[in-house]
């Protein structure tokens, strides 16, 4: 059976609908700024994405990432210039910051927002080493898995960096790197 995966431009169009539909306006700022944040990385837009990051404190801590092997580490991101070194690096590998999102739940507290949903990227083999599956490091893989984001803002409604959560793979796929653009505009399946 095959699985159709949203295109990254149809996940912005569904952020688009929910910003739209936001009566309170700090969620909606917020809101905002979480997706000019992720349609930057969809895009490999450093600066982009610089411009939604406070100048402030900055935490990034990752659990359970799919593609982060257990001796690496984020405690090095606490400021502005180290989050673009961590953007940037992401790009100088040929590959896109971030994909599509299915499946999407969001919600708002007092200090930010918790995103919910199944993210899709292509990415190296080299960036699954502890996979159950032997890999290509120099292959490329699609991957999908849940991922709940917590966001917190500063009082500009920058984001202050991001708590990630992720689940196991749920798809880990080789695939050609001609692939790699299709995550924005499709079409994507998944078997």
């Amino acid at each position: 059976m095959t699985s159709r995966i949203s295109t990254a431009r149809e996940s912005l169009a569904r952020l688009d609908a929910m910003i739209a539909a936001l009566v309170d306006d700090r969620q909606r700022k917020w809101l905002s700024t979480y997706r000019d944040h992720w349609w930057s990385e969809v895009i490999n837009d450093v600066d982009g994405v610089m411009a939604t990051m406070s100048h402030g404190p900055i935490r990034y801590t990752f659990d359970g990432h799919p593609f982060m092997s257990s001796e690496d580490s984020m405690d090095s991101i606490k400021t502005h210039e180290d989050t673009r070194r961590m953007y940037e690096g992401v790009v100088s590998l040929g590959v896109r910051m971030a994909g599509p999102f299915d499946a999407e739940r969001i919600t708002f507290d007092d200090q930010g927002i918790v995103v919910h949903y199944i993210l899709t990227t292509i990415y190296p083999g080299k960036f699954i080493p502890n996979h159950s599956e032997p890999v290509d490091p120099d292959g490329f893989y699609m991957l999908r898995w849940p991922n709940i984001t917590m966001i917190r803002f500063d009082e500009q409604g920058l984001m202050m960096g991001e708590d990630i959560f992720n689940g196991a793979p749920i798809l880990v796929k080789q695939v050609d790197a001609s692939m790699i653009d299709d995550l924005v505009d499709g079409p994507l399946v998944a078997d």
